[in-house]
């Protein structure tokens, strides 16, 4: 048996792991344990955005001692392989509001590049590819993820994310987690569902997207660890 944890921004993504982990609170703040095809499961929800994210992964790798973590949730599709509701899986993680970037390279922790873990990515592949199998309409793309403290709805942006770091997606957390996860020397993955395209009618199509899109991250996250 494995302890797992898995990490959300927004409570309606928590929501969905409770009830189908039937995770109870335990006795620290914000942390719930659960079961799941004979893993143990620690689930926390870290708000928006890089600090948040951050301390709540510190705060889960103190507490419960988890073997690897997860960051389930919901991103802007920045590559053009990507539709609404199709999933980005991280290869890498890197910030696109750091500057300059290479600071991390030269001081403190020596990396700007934060690599997820081999295993976890190819289970998240094999996930993806039962599940479509099966029926599930959508498409997956690995590669890159970027992270910052802002909400990307602008083409412009969208379009330099794309050409200055390869992106797949957008977000606000994953690379907090990533960072935290390399320091502490926990395996871990980004899995994101497309909630909106990182443009100009971003924060409507996000508001009317953003649960459905949230279910279709958590569906691939539990058959990772039914195969884990």
């Amino acid at each position: 048996m494995a302890k797992i944890g898995i990490i959300v921004a927004l409570n309606c993504e928590l929501e969905m792991y409770l009830k189908d982990f039937d995770a109870k609170p335990t006795d620290f703040d914000g942390i719930f344990r659960g079961y799941y095809a004979s893993h143990e499961i620690y689930l926390t929800l870290c708000g928006v955005g890089k600090v948040n994210a951050a301390v709540c992964a510190q705060r889960i790798f103190d507490m419960a001692k988890v073997d690897a973590v997860i960051n389930s949730g919901v991103a802007g599709g920045v590559s053009k392989n990507l539709g609404i509701c199709d999933l980005a899986i991280s290869d890498k993680l890197t910030y696109h509001d750091f500057y300059p970037l290479d600071l991390l390279d030269k001081y403190a922790p020596g990396i700007s590049v934060f690599t997820a873990d081999s295993f976890l990515i190819k289970l998240a592949k094999d996930s993806a590819d039962t599940l479509i199998s099966s029926g599930e309409d959508f498409k997956y793309e690995i590669g890159t993820i970027v992270s910052g403290d802002m909400f990307v709805e602008d083409d412009a942006y969208k379009a330099k994310l794309s050409e200055k770091f390869g992106a797949v997606c957008t977000e606000m957390e994953g690379t907090a987690i990533a960072h935290a996860a390399f320091l502490n020397k926990v395996p871990f993955v980004v899995i994101r569902a497309i909630s909106d395209n990182a443009d100009s009618k971003a924060d409507m199509t996000f508001e009317q997207m953003a649960e459905i899109a949230a279910k279709r991250a958590c569906l691939i996250v539990e058959k990772m660890i039914e195969n884990y």
